[in-house]
């Protein structure tokens, strides 16, 4: 039996289970909307149930959550530059937000349907899309081989394997290998995650490795500083440490060791912004709890010069308080998450430091560790010593400030050769 032939039994089954899982993945919704009610709205679109205007598009595009959008920024940019018309798809409120917050009307937004056949067949009718562009690694069965029956161009960008997933995927190559080659180019963001791909059964032939297109990153950040009246508040001498994207446990790591902290610091100032919105509270209450004079973003008339932690509660911010740091620690990374963006505080001429699960960027932390561009450790005791040691001396800081921008400027130019493969399919 031809192993397309197990991909059409392997979709069936994966399909009837996914109908039979509806029920659950309705409570889900309803459960997790309890702390961020944007989980119950707009849930007959996650079906495709809603009234679909017919609104072809020249490109869709699609990224799970917030941080493959804000990813994708240059690309989009570059496509929109082209007057081409752009669909953007996410799975997630955050992700929905930040394009919105982005684009405005400049590009259609809706959630991308669940992976149900008649939801896909349904959605693609209505936007006839030319070509497909999926971020990172969002393999959905149904949604690639709709695509790929309706001959539509399908590319798998800023592509990449973490070693969990390289794992999982090698050991279902007869599964992902048929799914994988129905992309028609995929595009790593490494030569490693290049070789995972084809290892777990990508054709060599459409697998090619163009670069990350984070290092593309343009900040649009508006003329005002958002952050100044905060710190006129905490007052604005004050050295700043921000531990952005943090998740569970992260918090109370940085929390425990805040008089070292303070130690190392004098007269510092943490601010802590969560991963996820529904958090946001629970990370504020956490704090107070433990003892730290504690202030929101939200509430200004809770933050003074005697405040110890601000919990930054908003979202599409972060580059601000990133800019008004100085020191930067990207959350996600010490605890078994994988890490989050490490370029966008080296794009603001912000050092920065991260735990030592950095899986989601190996190779960018690689090539910024080699060039001592970035500092990664095992601990928050240890990561708070180095800050305090960088602290003590303003030329080792810029050296370090000056390596990152060094290699940020050295990797430019990815989008531009996205940009290529792109036109040759649509021009």
């Amino acid at each position: 039996m031809s192993i397309f032939k197990v991909d059409g039994m392997m979709r069936y089954l994966y399909t009837f289970f996914l109908y039979l899982l509806t029920p659950f993945i309705l409570c889900r919704l309803y459960w997790k909307g309890r702390r961020l009610k944007a989980y119950r709205h707009r849930i007959l679109e996650r079906f495709c149930l809603t009234t679909m205007p017919s609104s072809p598009v020249d490109v869709w595009l699609h990224g799970v959550s917030l941080g493959e959008v804000v990813a994708a920024q240059p690309l989009i940019d570059a496509l929109l530059a082209k007057n081409w018309r752009v669909l953007v798809t996410t799975m997630t409120p955050s992700g929905s937000e930040q394009v919105t917050r982005r684009y405005g009307e400049k590009v259609l937004h809706r959630y991308l349907p669940y992976d149900l056949p008649f939801a896909i067949r349904r959605f693609l009718k209505a936007f006839t899309p030319r070509l497909c562009i999926i971020m990172e690694t969002e393999l959905w069965p149904n949604v690639i081989n709709q695509t790929y029956r309706q001959k539509i161009p399908l590319l798998l960008v800023n592509a990449r394997l973490s070693d969990k997933s390289f794992k999982q995927y090698k050991a279902m190559t007869w599964m992902f290998k048929p799914v994988l080659n129905q992309f028609n180019i995929i595009l790593a963001q490494s030569d490693d995650d290049a070789k995972r791909f084809i290892a777990v059964g990508a054709s060599p032939d459409i697998v090619h490795m163009l670069g990350n297109m984070k290092f593309d990153l343009q900040l649009q950040m508006k003329q005002q500083d958002l952050a100044q009246p905060l710190k006129e508040r905490w007052g604005s001498a004050r050295p700043v440490v921000i531990a952005a994207s943090t998740h569970d446990d992260e918090e109370k790591q940085w929390l425990s060791h805040l008089s070292q902290l303070k130690a190392g610091i004098p007269g510092v100032i943490l601010l802590i912004a969560p991963r996820h919105r529904e958090r946001f509270l629970d990370v504020y209450e956490l704090s107070k709890s433990m003892g730290h004079k504690t202030g929101l973003r939200s509430q200004q008339d809770t933050i003074d010069e005697m405040t110890e932690v601000v919990i930054l509660d908003s979202l599409g911010e972060l580059l601000y308080f990133y800019k008004a740091s100085d020191y930067a620690f990207v959350g996600g990374s010490l605890v078994p998450i994988g890490g989050h963006n490490v370029l966008e505080p080296i794009a603001v001429e912000v050092p920065v430091f991260c735990g030592p699960f950095m899986n989601n960027s190996k190779a960018i932390c690689h090539e910024l560790g080699a060039a001592g561009a970035i500092i990664l450790l095992q601990d928050v005791g240890a990561l708070i010593n180095q800050m305090a040691s960088l602290h003590q001396s303003q030329e080792k800081r810029e050296l370090q400030i000056e390596k990152a921008s060094q290699v940020l400027a050295a990797n430019r130019g990815t989008v531009a050769r996205y940009m290529e493969k792109i036109e040759a399919i649509l021009v």
